[in-house]
């Protein structure tokens, strides 16, 4: 009966392991993502100094869904918001979620 108390604490120990190691990978990946978005939303920024004095930005955390040539894709959307002596300027964006590059950009 002693064995089976120990084979029992043994896969009680491994589960346990299992568990944590799933919780690290996740909270890793989630880190990941976030520097991610962060990195593409100071590109975006970048790109746009020569508009005025940046005083607003944003971008989505989760992607959603975009069809763009019969192609269908994730996507993350932001907005810049740039002031300038002769008024406010708004921009909208869409980033491919999975390179990072900028399909879509519009002044709003």
């Amino acid at each position: 009966m002693k064995k089976n108390g120990q084979t029992f604490k043994y896969l009680l120990t491994g589960i346990g392991f299992a568990l944590a190691a799933a919780a690290s990978a996740k909270q890793y990946r989630a880190q990941q993502r976030m520097i991610k978005l962060n990195q593409i939303l100071e590109d975006v920024k970048a790109g746009l100094k020569h508009e005025g004095q940046i005083v607003g930005s944003w971008i989505e955390e989760s992607p959603h869904l975009f069809s763009q040539n019969k192609r269908t894709f994730p996507v993350y959307q932001g907005g810049i918001i740039c002031e300038r002596e002769d008024g406010t300027n708004q921009f909208r964006f869409k980033v491919d979620a999975r390179t990072g590059v900028v399909i879509e950009f519009s002044q709003i």
